[in-house]
């Protein structure tokens, strides 16, 4: 019964924030979860940070660096022509920014710190793509607090610079992004089988990764694949569940279980089939503020290949499966969490708060863009995640929308 109550309950609540949506709008859901590596070693496939800064591992974060903080990457990658056949591979890679790579529309990176403790870190990341700047893929990752997704600990910078190594070489640089002159850290390393030219530069006061980039050459030697992030700009996000803790219900062996489905459709064409999916949950470790997850989606009776990591913590403005139960009595509906993100242009605000027709108490959050709107809803007394949709725009010639909803599936 409240299964079916709570979908009447969030249609309503949907309404208030959907009602005035376009037909061009698109929806989709891409679970947040870990896709393997994170930001620092997203363009590096093979070879992290973190096996050439293995001193980093044992030290504490740099003291910017905390939860709710929210960092943006540009990145972009292409087939270009290899820099390197000239020299036989001896040649430093020239420092290719991100809008030459692709000048007509880089995508752009958005990095929150869900979680932060004495050696661990852990962050969750969504890529926008297109002018338009539409959410297309999530990812969770961890790290090490001493260096995580886009940092490093400056001390273990100075420490690299003062020795010498075969599997990688350091230089002092002076970098410009964004209008600023930084006093950098160059890293330089070649990988072989296949062949990659690695690069990372770090601002040595702070420790924050200004530029990397990873040059893999082809089986054709005259081309290769060339990827690419550099630093935009960071902010510290307004966090309504600071000091807040992981509700109790969230331990090792919790499994939630949502049903959902996805459905496409254009304004000429019409809706297509929805396809049904189910996502299996299982709470895999858990920290004060933070827990992980292992997820695994699947269509049809047919599971995907590999499960995910998905972080969920105070960190996270929204979009976990939890957010601490005490701090959700605090919200009000129409509340601004985050009036205007100036790198994607949206916004995050409570939309509603309220009851289903059970009685059972809800909050719904909602994120808003130019093309895309998302929203979560969580149950009050215990901060549980019960529903969320996704919408966003796939293809602007066509106005082809994707939608996804997720609903907690209760026995």
């Amino acid at each position: 019964m409240l299964r079916s109550r709570l979908a009447l309950a969030c249609c309503i609540a949907l309404s208030l924030c959907l009602v005035n949506m376009s037909p061009s709008m698109a929806a989709f859901y891409s679970p947040l979860g870990s896709r393997g590596a994170g930001l620092m070693d997203r363009a590096a496939e093979v070879g992290s940070a973190t096996d050439f800064i293995p001193e980093a591992r044992n030290l504490p974060a740099p003291s910017w660096v905390r939860e709710g903080l929210r960092a943006y990457y540009r990145t972009s990658s292409a087939t270009v022509e290899n820099p390197f056949a000239a020299q036989n591979g001896a040649a430093k890679p020239p420092v290719i920014r991100a809008d030459q790579v692709s000048p007509a529309a880089p995508a752009v990176v958005r990095t929150d710190v869900v979680a932060l403790a004495s050696r661990f870190s852990a962050t969750c990341s969504t890529v926008f793509v297109g002018d338009l700047m539409v959410p297309w893929d999530d990812g969770s990752s961890s790290a090490f607090a001493g260096i995580g997704d886009f940092w490093v600990n400056p001390a273990a910078l100075r420490d690299m610079a003062k020795r010498s190594r075969a599997d990688i070489s350091t230089e002092a640089v002076q970098f410009e992004v964004g209008g600023k002159a930084y006093s950098a850290l160059r890293l330089d390393s070649v990988q072989t089988s296949p062949t990659r030219y690695l690069t990372w530069i770090f601002d040595t006061d702070t420790g924050l990764l200004l530029y990397q980039a990873q040059w893999m050459v082809l089986t054709d030697h005259r081309l290769v694949h060339l990827s690419v992030a550099e630093f935009v700009s960071m902010r510290t996000m307004p966090l309504p569940w600071e000091g807040g803790v992981a509700p109790s219900w969230v331990r090792p062996g919790t499994k939630l279980t949502y049903q959902g489905s996805i459905q496409t459709w254009t304004p000429a064409g019409g809706p297509n089939i929805p396809i049904p999916a189910v996502l299996e949950v299982e709470i895999t470790s858990v920290g004060r503020s933070w827990s992980a997850a292992r997820v695994k989606r699947v269509f049809s009776g047919r599971g995907e290949d590999q499960a995910m990591t998905v972080y969920s913590g105070t960190g996270l403005l929204a979009g976990g499966f939890w957010i601490p139960r005490a701090n959700l009595a605090r919200l009000r509906s129409g509340e601004q969490l985050d009036r205007y993100d100036p790198v994607t242009g949206s916004g995050v605000e409570v939309g509603y708060v309220g009851s289903t027709p059970e009685g059972v108490p809800v909050v719904a959050m909602f994120e808003w863009g130019a093309k895309y709107k998302r929203a979560w809803i969580y149950r009050s007394t215990d901060g549980m995640l019960l529903y969320w949709l996704d919408e966003k725009l796939v293809d602007p010639s066509t106005g082809m929308v994707q939608q996804a909803q997720w609903q907690l599936r209760e026995e």
